[in-house]
């Protein structure tokens, strides 16, 4: 734990001359820290990353088989044709249809209707005049 103490003082050392130093010092300090952190979380992810990961084994050597000759098929013999599928029926029908011009009408009469209820309020006349 002896490192941890001397870290933890420099650090207060850094803090302290923070305030007292030239900012320049200070800044250089400040990215001092801050790469020598970046460079600890670098090498900590390292050791994560490889004990996460086996270690690698040297590959045995397999036994090599004798090559296969490829099988052919017979010229003789072709398969036999798919039969053709059918269409899978669907539980809606699909249908379509046009607008028509009553549709255009219901649309346009909600449409006014509802821009008629947000009609402004008129103000009141005060109370008592």
């Amino acid at each position: 734990m002896e490192y941890k103490d001397d870290m933890r003082r420099l650090i207060d050392i850094v803090k302290k001359m923070s305030f007292e130093a030239p900012l320049e010092q200070t800044l250089d300090d400040l990215k001092t820290l801050s790469n020598a952190t970046h460079e600890l979380t670098d090498r900590i992810e390292m050791r994560v990353r490889k004990s996460l990961q086996p270690a690698d084994k040297p590959k045995s050597k397999k036994p090599k088989k004798a090559k296969q000759p490829k099988v052919r098929p017979f010229p003789s013999v072709t398969p036999p044709p798919s039969p053709p599928q059918k269409a899978l029926p669907t539980a809606n029908p699909v249908t379509t249809s046009a607008i028509s011009a009553g549709d255009y009408e219901r649309i346009r009469q909600d449409f006014t209707s509802k821009q008629n209820a947000l009609a402004p309020i008129k103000p009141s006349p005060p109370l008592g005049s």
